[in-house]
């Protein structure tokens, strides 16, 4: 009898812990929100229209979920909605017309906070770091047009939402990207600035601002862990080019002109090792070792009208472009695997501007 109820303890035991263990692997399996793995689509929405929108496309059920965001009126996300970045847990939807960052749970796209201040001018893009933000801003425009005088990245404790320094660049700051030690902000200024400022996150102070060429814009990190920068080219006056920056010794190590002026949009392969950007429906590749621009695309989206946006998914290298037509219907969203060929197309919000895959 002893012996029976020693392993009849020992099983009780045993039941309860494998309770236990399953009950730990089913809450771990449980969603934490139907927005947790696909890709964002950011819609900008119509100039002062206030139409903004953001998409949700489930990479595993292939139908688009329309306007995920709405803002206190309950409509739209606002007016101008212009990137997005995850961190943290939470999203952090940048709106340039409505001077305003929006803050939400990642994974439900439920309302968290709002950053706004005065200076908050024309925001951007953010990059989150610790528990600062960083914003790109463009300042106001001068004399009621639109020329630029006062750009600057503003620095946002997360902790209070309130803006701890202002740290001054060259005119229309646009894309941020951290790598290694340094954030680095390229400065466009519609194809004007030629410099890529680099902020040191540890003090929040600007380290240098590096010659590239004229208008720097899209940034990535390449397998071997060096910056890539697109510049367009002083529109009529000058082409584009490739930059490869060295983000320890913030040297320029090669300058690849390219033969068109390039959209503003620059991604890389899941693998780091090519480039890839458009010049309106010609979708280009170049491998990271190469120092000679391709002559020809690889290939052409044909059934694009307007090229507004341009991702490639990190996982599948499916390359992922954003139509916006008209900006006043709908834009569409057309897919291709990595050598071109058409997957498929769906519709999404009113100027798809960005995609953020999670």
């Amino acid at each position: 009898m002893h012996n029976l109820h020693i392993c009849s303890r020992h099983l009780s035991y045993v039941f309860c812990i494998s309770i236990l263990l399953y009950g730990c692997a089913h809450e771990d399996a449980t969603p934490k929100g139907r927005y947790e793995s696909g890709a964002v689509i950011v819609n900008e929405g119509g100039f002062g229209s206030s139409n903004g929108t953001l998409s949700f496309y489930p990479l595993n059920a292939g139908v688009v979920e329309q306007n995920i965001f709405r803002n206190g009126q309950g409509d739209f996300a606002g007016d101008v909605v212009q990137s997005i970045a995850f961190h943290g847990g939470k999203g952090y939807i940048v709106i340039n017309g409505d001077n305003k960052v929006e803050i939400v749970d990642s994974n439900t796209f439920e309302s968290i906070g709002t950053i706004t201040n005065e200076v908050l001018d024309k925001p951007r893009y953010i990059e989150v770091i610790n528990n600062n933000a960083y914003i790109s801003v463009w300042g106001p425009y001068e004399n009621g047009g639109f020329s630029l005088v006062d750009s600057y990245v503003l620095v946002i404790d997360l902790m209070t939402n309130e803006v701890i320094k202002k740290i001054e660049t060259d005119e229309g700051t646009e894309q941020l990207l951290r790598a290694g030690n340094y954030l680095f902000a390229s400065n466009y200024n519609y194809g004007a600035s030629t410099t890529v400022a680099v902020i040191d996150p540890a003090d929040n102070t600007l380290v240098d601002q590096l010659e590239v060429g004229s208008g720097p814009v899209g940034l990535v990190i390449d397998a071997n862990g060096k910056v890539w920068v697109l510049c367009t080219g002083d529109f009529g006056s000058s082409n584009g080019m490739l930059v490869r920056i060295n983000p320890s010794m913030l040297t320029v190590e090669e300058s690849i002109p390219l033969h068109i002026n390039p959209d503003v949009d620059l991604a890389i392969t899941p693998d780091g090792s090519s480039l890839v950007y458009t010049g309106g429906i010609n979708v280009y590749s170049m491998p990271i070792s190469s120092t000679v621009a391709p002559d020809s695309p690889l290939f052409i989206a044909s059934d694009v009208v307007s090229n507004y946006a341009l991702g490639v998914d990190p996982t599948t290298g499916d390359i992922w472009i954003g139509d916006a037509l008209n900006f006043v219907s709908a834009g569409k969203v057309f897919v291709y695997d990595a050598m071109g060929n058409a997957k498929t197309s769906f519709v999404a919000g009113i100027g798809p501007t960005q995609f953020m895959f999670k």
